[in-house]
């Protein structure tokens, strides 16, 4: 095989090698990052199992109807950033450099279209979980807030 089609082949897989790198920061921009599953907290689950999923609470209290409440602070993630101008912006610098706007982002230099684990985008929620005298699960109010009233039983309103 001669040195010019050697050069050719080499030159056609890194160049293929770049194509396919396209669309990995697109798509980081409209997917974001998930945060912590709280779908298994369910009524009637322990609060041992229920802190194993949290970790401890920020604060705590007890009702004079005997149900204590606790509030946790939770990772939710990072929401998808990719507004329509952004992700169009960078699907044209892929188009423009051929894929090498991919490798610009991959060195960290900037934060456009990944966010770190520390990033200030990253939401944080707070959850209040009433439990009764057993320590079992009588209530969730996700997205709690501090000037939210919680009920003294311990159980949602129904809506």
């Amino acid at each position: 095989m001669s040195n010019r089609v050697l050069a050719a082949l080499i030159g056609a897989v890194i160049f293929l090698g770049i194509l396919n790198l396209q669309g990995c920061t697109v798509s980081s921009l409209t997917k974001g990052q998930p945060g912590k599953d709280i779908s298994t907290l369910k009524p009637g689950l322990f609060r041992s199992e229920a802190e194993a999923i949290l970790g401890p609470p920020l604060r705590e209290w007890t009702t004079p109807m005997n149900i204590r409440y606790r509030i946790y602070r939770y990772d939710a993630g990072v929401p998808p950033s990719g507004t329509g101008e952004s992700v169009a912006f960078v699907a044209l610098m892929d188009v423009i450099t051929l894929g090498l706007f991919e490798f610009y982002e991959a060195t960290g230099v900037t934060d456009l279209t990944k966010p770190s684990k520390d990033s200030s985008m990253r939401v944080w929620r707070q959850i209040a979980i009433a439990y009764d005298a057993n320590e079992r699960i009588e209530g969730l109010f996700d997205n709690f807030g501090d000037l939210d009233v919680l009920p003294a039983d311990g159980h949602p309103v129904s809506r």
